[in-house]
């Protein structure tokens, strides 16, 4: 019987009766020389965009984070300017630090834009609506001609009006503002 697979003499990595120097393999001189037949390049390599979607993950997880943060700080932890504006009325204190008038009753204008601008960036509606109201009036009544005092009593039924509404609506807030006391 013939062996249909004969077994090989295991070849030579390098020729017999060489210098002994492993055959050179094909080193293209400069860019654009053709390949010989057979040339196996590297393929190209492939980039991944892992890294590109991880950081861009990062940043929005950080974007939501800081968004949630500052959110719940203004919400929850910070205190809402028209109940810290209610706080003063309640305890009798100015409700502006820098008072500038000297203990005068007239109203600077500087005082009027910061204590209307502390009910119009409150949260709450009903401070925001009764108090600037109330300051507004506060403001005309101070700034009448002398002389016209008396044009103070058109002022009177809307003083009314927004004095009873902020008080409920610092009630509200839980803080009890009581503007009758001497």
């Amino acid at each position: 019987m013939t062996d249909p697979y004969p077994t090989q003499q295991p070849q030579q990595p390098y020729q017999q009766g060489g210098p002994g120097y492993p055959p050179q393999q094909y080193q293209p001189d400069a860019a654009g020389q053709p390949q010989p037949a057979g040339y196996l390049t590297t393929p190209p390599i492939k980039r991944s965009r892992k890294p590109l979607i991880v950081a861009l993950g990062a940043v929005l997880a950080v974007l939501l984070l800081t968004t949630a943060g500052f959110a719940v700080y203004e919400g929850f932890i910070k205190e809402d300017s028209g109940v810290a504006a209610c706080k003063a009325m309640r305890d009798d204190t100015k409700v502006v630090a820098d008072d500038e008038s000297g203990g005068d009753d007239k109203m600077t204008e500087a005082e009027y834009r910061e204590v209307r601008e502390m009910f119009e960036d409150s949260r709450h509606e009903k401070l925001r609506e009764h108090g600037t109201a109330l300051v507004d009036i506060v403001w005309q009544v101070s700034n009448l001609p002398e002389g016209e005092e008396m044009g103070a009593l058109a002022f009177i039924g809307p003083m009314g009006t927004h004095v009873a509404g902020l008080q409920t609506a610092c009630a509200d807030q839980g803080v009890i503002v009581n503007l009758n006391k001497k």
